[in-house]
Order: structure tokens, then C-alpha cells, then sequence
């Protein structure tokens, strides 16, 4: 969220506009007192004294300011600018499905739905909507109570750092990082330790794949450090020796990744967008993710599908499957390979910052004049 935020403040600032940003601060949690105490005391910082400089510095603006909420989870603050002209954009909407109980694999506390009721509560005053993607909007639309002013789909924006390299260089590059010699090419994923990245199911797709496959190239997965639960699928892998994770991978870093990788796997079971998506594309490598919105959304037809994965009883019938998918994709010739890549790259054009920030600007400047779309 603070990349996406940075991305609107800087891009609109270009653009000539002033921009605020504004949320809860430290103020009695900035000291050191037990973490019992602590959690208390951000509670008033938030919800007690934030609400008060809110009101107190909003009441001295022009009225012609727009209030963007950068995202949905921030509807828990909309009490305080609905009668304001006002925007939210949605990323994703995982978490309040969750908490419903539409998606099994991430059952939710009781003080996890209760915070989810208010974010909706508040999400059901906006008027004024930018979803990440189309599949974002239906959530959107779904959840809503009442039909909004204005509800646009804009896209994420792919960072220019992400391009096209030297595939023998960038696998020197990460062979470096790792102390491995990585010149016949390795098996790439990127994402964290939530549910739906899946990484327990890019583990057992390896597995599967290296049993029926005469390659032996190394899985390198990005991300931060492996839950317990992940590292016991490492430990019982047949093939950990060739599993590698990278803790401290810098966006220079995980470039290189893309560019030298043999095969980007992100078998996602949700997403509000998958940026790794777009990333792997944008770098000139072969993609593989799940057929579901938004994945197949953000990949179009430059991406190869695989199904959704089932839960963890199903797990080994869904990656002796995937890993045929895998396995036909790392045999590709030249010819098919480049074509596969050049395909992702004219699928990347959609994401250009600049296309992104302009249709943003046209938004904001239509809702500050209450035009409806």
C-alpha cells in the first residue's frame, strides 16, 4: 500500500496538483510500555485522537478537495468524509470473503469479522469507487448495498525498473546471490506466506514435477521467511536440496530472477491483481497461473493456466496435473518460447504508468465536478 501510495502522490504531484496524505500517527504508543499496553494505546491513537485532528484540520480546507482512501480497508475512517467529495479504491476483497466464510481455505476470527462488518459498514456509504480490476469491481458491486455514483476499473501500474535482459547474465547475477551455478535455468516464484499464495502448493507441484521430468533445475521462490507450516513441506520434499528461498531480495535483485528464470509459476488460489504476474511478463519470461479471475484477467492470453488448487487432500492429484503443464512448458522450442514472450510483452502495454495515472487524474477531476461517468 505505501508503493501505491507513493505512485498516486508522486504522479499526481507531476501532474501539478497538491496532495496531502494523512493518517493515524504515534502519539501515546510511541512510547515504550508493554506490548499489552501498547496495542491499547494505538487503539485511542487511531480511533480516539485520529478522529479529532481529522475533523479539526479538514474543517479549515477549501471544499473543493477530493478525500481519496488509497484502500478499501481504510473504509473504516468513511464516517468522516461521506458528506466530502470523496473516492475509495479496492484492491482486493479476500479478507471480507473470508470472514463470510466464501472462502474455506482462511477461516476468520470472531474479532476478524467483526472488523471486516465495519470496513463493509463503511464501504456501503462511498459514492465513488476505482477497483484494481474487473474482478475486483463484481466483488465490489456484489458486497455493495446500494449502487454507487461512479465505480471504475483502472488497473495497477507495472514498475518501469522490470524489463527485458541478458538471461545467461541474470542467472549469473541470482546464481551469485545463491552460490549456485545457474546456467541450465531454474523454476521461479514470488509471494509471501498468506493462504493464497500458495506456496505449500508450488512445493508439492515440484515435487510432482521433478518425478516425471529428466530436468533438473533448482525452485527458487521469493518471498519472505517460510512459515512453520511451509518449511515442513520444504523438509519433506524428495528434492529440497534443489529448493532455495530468498529472504532479502531487493527489486534489482528480483528482476534479474525474472529475467534468468526458466518458468514463472504462480499457481495463486485468490489475488486482487497479481503484480508478479505483470513483472515476470514485462522481464521476458513464460508465466504460468491459475485459470481464475483476476490471474486470467491480468494475463490474458500471453499466460498458460493451470486449475485453482483444491485444499491440501486433493493437493497431490492437482499437482501431478499441473506438472504435465509445467513439464510441456519447459520443453517449448525457440520458436514457441519467443512466442509466448513476446506475447506477454504486448500484454504488458495495458499497464504503462503513465496511461494508469492519466485515466486516475481524468477520474478525480470528474468526481471533484461531480460528473458521472
Amino acid at each position: 500500500m505505501k508503493r501505491y501510495e507513493n505512485f498516486i502522490r508522486e504522479g499526481m504531484c507531476k501532474k501539478g496538483h497538491n496532495i496531502e496524505v494523512w493518517g493515524p500517527k504515534l502519539y501515546l504508543s510511541k512510547y515504550k510500555f508493554p506490548e499489552g499496553i501498547n496495542k491499547w494505546l494505538r487503539y485511542i491513537d487511531q480511533y480516539i485522537i485520529f478522529p479529532i485532528y481529522f475533523k479539526k484540520k479538514s474543517k479549515v480546507l477549501d471544499k473543493n478537495v477530493l478525500f481519496v482512501l488509497i484502500d478499501q480497508a481504510l473504509s473504516i475512517w468513511m464516517p468522516l468524509i461521506r458528506k466530502k467529495k470523496h473516492i475509495v479504491h479496492c484492491h482486493d476483497f479476500i479478507a471480507l470473503k473470508s470472514a463470510l466464510g466464501t472462502i474455506k481455505e482462511n477461516p476468520t476470527s470472531t474479532s476478524g469479522k467483526i472488523y471486516q462488518k465495519l470496513i463493509l459498514r463503511g464501504l456501503s456509504m462511498a459514492d465513488n469507487f476505482v477497483c484494481i480490476s474487473n474482478n475486483t469491481k463484481k466483488d465490489l458491486l456484489f458486497f455493495l448495498k446500494k449502487k454507487p455514483i461512479r465505480v471504475e476499473q483502472v488497473y495497477n501500474a507495472l514498475d518501469s525498473i522490470f524489463v527485458p535482459g541478458n538471461m545467461e547474465n541474470a542467472r549469473v547475477v541470482v546464481g551469485k546471490h545463491l552460490r549456485l551455478d545457474l546456467k541450465h535455468g531454474y523454476v521461479l516464484h514470488v509471494g509471501g506466506n498468506t493462504f493464497y499464495k500458495n506456496r505449500i502448493g508450488v512445493i508439492t507441484l515440484y515435487n510432482a514435477w521433478r518425478d516425471i521430468s529428466e530436468k533438473v533445475l533448482p525452485l527458487i521462490m521469493i518471498g519472505y521467511k517460510p512459515s512453520t507450516n511451509i518449511r515442513t513441506y520444504y523438509e519433506r520434499s524428495p528434492y529440497k536440496e534443489d529448493i532455495y528461498f530468498i529472504e532479502d531480495a531487493n527489486d534489482n535483485l528480483l528482476s534479474y530472477a525474472y529475467q534468468g528464470a526458466s518458468v514463472f509459476v504462480f499457481p495463486s488460489l485468490e489475488e486482487g491483481f497479481g503484480f508478479p504476474i505483470i513483472e515476470a511478463m514485462a522481464a521476458g519470461c513464460p508465466v504460468i497461473t491459475t485459470n481464475k479471475a483476476p490471474m486470467n484477467e491480468v494475463g490474458g492470453s500471453a499466460a498458460i493456466y493451470l486449475k485453482r488448487s483444491p485444499n491440501h487432500k486433493k493437493l497431490l492429484f492437482w499437482a501431478l496435473q499441473s506438472a504435465k503443464v509445467l513439464e510441456d512448458t519447459l520443453q517449448l522450442n525457440d520458436e514457441e518460447r519467443s512466442n509466448l514472450i513476446h506475447k506477454g510483452l504486448d500484454n504488458i502495454s495495458k499497464f504503462d504508468q503513465s496511461i494508469i495515472l492519466n485515466h486516475l487524474e481524468e477520474i478525480y477531476i470528474d468526481v471533484l465536478a461531480n460528473k458521472v461517468a
